[in-house]
């Protein structure tokens, strides 16, 4: 996989669970805050669990792709109907489905 920098990588290989957003080149960034309010929800540490989500705001429609080293942390999400995906080639062709922008309208 492709990140931002040094960091992140090491980060996703030997770090706490974490969550990371794509950049604009598709490179993978730690996203602490994500994290933060992921870890909060759960309330314990997750199991390392390395997954690709597709998050759809139920509000919006708009699906977002993340990666985390624990899936646990995106099992729900209170404002997202969440997708689980072994690989990014998969979540992308399924985000893909929606168009551009990616919008689904019906919840999962």
């Amino acid at each position: 996989m492709a990140y931002c920098s040094d960091f992140d990588a090491l980060l996703a290989d030997s770090g706490v669970p974490a969550i990371f957003l794509p950049d604009r080149e598709g490179l993978l960034r730690f996203d602490a805050e994500w994290t933060r309010g992921a870890w909060g929800r759960l309330g314990a540490s997750p199991e390392p669990a390395p997954a690709w989500v597709l998050l759809r705001d139920r509000d919006t429609g708009f699906v977002l792709l993340v990666y985390t080293t624990a899936v646990g942390l995106l099992r729900e999400h209170p404002r997202m109907d969440t997708r689980h995906f072994a690989d990014r080639a998969q979540a992308e062709r399924a985000r893909e489905a929606f168009g551009v922008p990616p919008i689904c309208r019906e919840s999962w």
